[in-house]
């Protein structure tokens, strides 16, 4: 299990057809030890090299270490919510998607209004979610829907 604060540098997963530079890296932002964990093994299991952060100022430190192709935030994160994390990764001029992950925000039209007016982020899902909804998010915002 992960603990809090600790940061797991890479995790690799690559396809004999893939070479490490066509890997995607994704930060998850996630105080909770075990969610944190069971992100980075699944995205990590389905092809992506996954970095994690357990609360706002260890995500900015890994967002402008690592320059992740997509980030997922945790809403409430300690020192540093979710959305003000989001605005200071958006005002570092990157296009890098972002998706917001909380379950304190369950209703779907103050979700979408959050998303849209407060936060900057490029995508939303209400926890408990399912794996496969976010994997196909994340593909969405990769640009690898299918």
């Amino acid at each position: 299990m992960l603990g809090y604060g600790r940061v797991v540098r890479y995790r690799r997963t690559v396809s004999n057809s893939a070479t490490l530079d066509d890997v995607k890296k994704i930060l998850v932002v996630e105080d909770d030890p075990v969610n944190q964990m069971i992100l980075m093994d699944f995205l990590a299991a389905n092809g992506y090299q996954t970095i994690a952060a357990a609360s706002g100022p260890e995500g900015i430190e890994q967002f402008d270490r690592t320059l992740p192709d997509l980030c997922l935030v945790d809403v409430q994160l300690p020192r540093k919510n979710g959305f003000e994390l989001v605005r200071e990764m958006k005002s570092r001029g990157r296009q890098t998607p972002v998706m917001l992950m909380s379950a304190v925000y369950t209703d779907q039209d103050q979700s979408t209004r959050t998303v849209q007016l407060g936060a900057l982020a490029d995508g939303y899902l209400t926890k408990p979610f399912d794996l496969v909804q976010l994997l196909a998010q994340v593909r969405q915002l990769l640009g690898e829907a299918q």
